[in-house]
């Protein structure tokens, strides 16, 4: 990462600090990357999507699954991931042991 110093005159600078409380902004530093990206990158939207990709993304999310399952504690977690199988690939060894196995 670069460091740059800029100097701002005293009432940019006031309403800089203004906006950090206002838009949630952890420092001067991320509000003038944040300014930068809307100027550089203007098509990309505030999470790093095009604005179709994105549209896409929130419909998605608000449309219902029949199949969608909420985990909400550790254990139902643990439960899920455990009843799950999950295929195993074997190696071209495994693979042409059972073949021979099969002939045999």
């Amino acid at each position: 990462m670069a460091t740059i110093n800029i100097s701002l005159p005293t009432p940019m600078y006031q309403d800089a600090k203004a906006m950090l409380r206002i838009r949630g902004y952890a420092s001067i530093s991320e509000l003038i990357r944040q300014a930068l990206r809307d100027v550089l990158y203007p098509k990309i939207t505030e999470n790093g999507f095009t604005p179709e990709f994105e549209e896409k993304v929130l419909r998605a999310e608000k449309s219902s699954r029949k199949h969608d399952v909420t985990l909400t504690s550790a254990k139902e977690i643990k439960d899920y991931f455990t009843k799950l199988k999950v295929p195993q690939k074997s190696s071209p060894y495994i693979q042409k042991k059972n073949k021979l196995k099969r002939h045999l």
